[in-house]
């Protein structure tokens, strides 16, 4: 297969490298939307994500309608009362009724409906206050970057970012105190839609310590979010490593070149050139302010590949004050030449978090034909929060996994969600009805449940800390250590002798 040569056009320069596609879907040509390297070969791979995307298409009108009637009801219950008052409320004080607007303050999505959680962790333990000088409000950034108080920022802000502007807004500036920057709606030339989101707030508006990226995540009515899951092609460049094609177009970033007409449009930004460009800035005006750059899902794959590009592009003014990267259930992103560069580049700085059956941290798959790589470690917890640093979350493709043993441990979650974590934990972890009906649907699609941002919020505040590494990996290292211990002794031996 012969090399292409492609551009990644940004607003503010042109980089290229020659890069090959893999034709297992699709990519953007000057000329329109075409098979990707079609003429050469048909690949069933590529047939098979090409079909799901154009099922995808043609669902995304009446899959949004769905979600809007859901979002909706939702939102009118919330704001009028529960089930059982509802009805007096209509029948004797129907002029008190308030009925949803969306893209308002008060308007939430099915994300927020399943946790509503939104103070960020507070941690008054006696062994919290012997350890930290500030157990009794949220100490971020100042217990560090790979402290629980970073991390439960970030899987807050993870679960935000599938919230509109003016919620993310006011939760970051009313229940976080907090300086709100930005929330972006990002180009995505290959789908013609804005259909990125991301938004930039730091922990105070002057002398900031910390400048927070959080990307959106798949929504669940959202077939182009599907499609740009499953367009599981890569382009390979220069160094070889192959990055995930949908990815890389949701961040702005075009393997054939963008129109002047887009680069010159203000409105139809791009997601790599705007968030860099306003972070370079809030960096130059806060120079001890550190990135934490974040998502959940979908979100996490692009703060992932975000994380990668911006060492790739020498962005040393950002680079150089990266704290960490946090990501939570995200789906594999590159090859493993790929997940090297992400080794090399963003070792002590990616924490890379998965909660138990979770399906999406699993996909695409890491085998013979998909050929997909994590980087690193990752932070592993099971159904009851226990947590362990892995080199791999267990069972890696989510497909051989077996059957009775993944609904055993989700008729488990539905339980303990339902009777035993507010009994032991209190009101916080009391979980609503449309978060048990979820646990419930897990029983026949566990995976997909499993993926819900509340078992991560669970697991960063119940699990343990520091999380401790995979047993057989300590006693190696124990045994690496005995064998050193002997080895000096049989020297000393030696030259008492």
């Amino acid at each position: 297969m012969s090399d292409l040569e492609c551009h990644f056009i940004k607003k503010t320069r042109v980089f290229k490298t020659n890069d090959e596609i893999i034709p297992l879907g699709l990519c953007l040509l000057p000329f329109g939307f075409v098979n990707c390297l079609g003429f050469l070969t048909g690949h069933w791979q590529q047939k098979v994500s090409l079909t799901c995307m154009k099922l995808l298409w043609k669902c995304a009108k009446p899959l949004s309608f769905v979600g809007f009637l859901l979002e909706w009801s939702l939102n009118f219950f919330a704001l009028n009362g529960s089930l059982c008052t509802l009805p007096y409320r209509c029948i004797f004080h129907r002029n008190e009724l308030v009925f949803p607007q969306p893209e308002t303050s008060d308007y939430h999505t099915v994300i927020w409906h399943l946790d509503p959680r939104r103070h960020l962790y507070m941690n008054t333990s006696a062994a919290a206050k012997a350890n930290s000088t500030k157990t009794d409000t949220a100490s971020f950034p100042a217990e560090g970057s790979g402290s629980r108080s970073a991390m439960d920022v970030c899987i807050m802000a993870s679960k935000l970012a599938y919230e509109n502007k003016l919620v993310v807004q006011k939760v970051v500036e009313e229940d976080w105190n907090m300086h709100f920057v930005h929330f972006y709606e990002c180009w995505n030339e290959y789908q013609k839609q804005k259909n990125t989101q991301v938004y930039i707030f730091t922990d105070k508006k002057q002398d900031a310590n910390a400048v927070v990226i959080a990307w959106r995540g798949t929504e669940a009515f959202n077939a182009y979010d599907w499609s740009t899951d499953i367009d599981f092609s890569w382009v390979r460049f220069q160094n070889k490593m192959g990055v995930h094609l949908g990815f890389l177009e949701a961040l702005g970033l075009s393997t054939s070149g963008l129109s002047d007409e887009i680069i010159a449009n203000d409105d139809q930004k791009l997601a790599y050139d705007d968030i860099t460009k306003k972070v370079a800035e809030i960096i130059h005006d806060n120079p001890d302010a550190k990135v934490f750059i974040t998502g959940h899902s979908l979100g996490g794959a692009l703060a992932t590949l975000y994380g990668a590009m911006l060492f790739y592009n020498a962005e040393h003014e950002i680079t150089d004050k990266l704290a960490a990267i946090y990501t939570f259930g995200q789906p594999r992103v590159g090859d493993k030449e790929f997940a090297k560069y992400g080794e090399t580049h963003l070792k002590d700085l990616y924490f890379r978090v998965v909660y138990c059956n979770d399906i999406v941290p699993r996909v695409p798959f890491d085998n013979e034909i998909f050929e997909y790589k994590h980087i690193g470690e990752c932070s592993y917890y099971d159904s009851v929060y226990n947590g362990l640093i892995l080199q791999e979350e267990p069972y890696k493709n989510f497909f051989a996994w077996r059957f009775f043993r993944l609904r055993i441990n989700a008729l488990w979650e539905l339980i303990q969600s339902a009777i035993i974590l507010s009994m032991k934990n209190g009101h916080d972890y009391q979980e609503s009805l449309i978060a048990l009906l979820l646990r419930f649907i897990g029983l026949f699609f566990p995976g997909v449940a499993a993926h819900s941002p509340i078992n991560y919020v669970n697991a960063v505040r119940l699990g343990p800390y520091p999380l401790a590494r995979k047993i057989k990996e300590g006693v190696a290292r124990i045994t690496e250590n005995l064998k050193s211990i002997k080895g000096v002794h049989e020297l000393d031996t030696h030259l008492t002798n």
